[in-house]
């Protein structure tokens, strides 16, 4: 019997959240395949689309109390939880940290 996800159990480990960011920019992306149907001669018979998961990305600014989310992490924006797959920091003088986190959105 092959297992299905449906949604109604998580998976995973949550962890805590960051409440100290605060956000500069946020961007999301719902990407999509074109799938092109043929017939057994080539002939194009149709397309369709299928809809990928949604990544997102946050330009964030966190003063020096507490630590940058590590890859793995659950970070949340608005209705968003975004599971963290890299974070990159961006110092400049006499300036907070910025941190520019990228993920893909939870479905579950």
């Amino acid at each position: 019997m092959a297992i299905t996800q449906d949604g109604s159990e998580l998976f995973g480990i949550n962890t805590a959240q960051f409440s100290s960011m605060i956000v500069e920019s946020f961007t999301l992306t719902t990407p999509a395949n074109r799938v092109d149907l043929d017939n057994g001669d080539g002939t194009p018979l149709g397309s369709t689309i299928v809809p990928q998961r949604q990544e997102a990305s946050l330009t964030v600014q966190m003063g020096g109390s507490e630590g940058a989310p590590a890859i793995g992490d659950t970070v949340t924006y608005g209705t968003f939880s975004i599971n963290v797959t890299g974070v990159d920091l961006n110092e400049t003088q006499a300036d907070y940290r910025r941190y520019s986190i990228s993920g893909y959105v939870k479905i579950n």
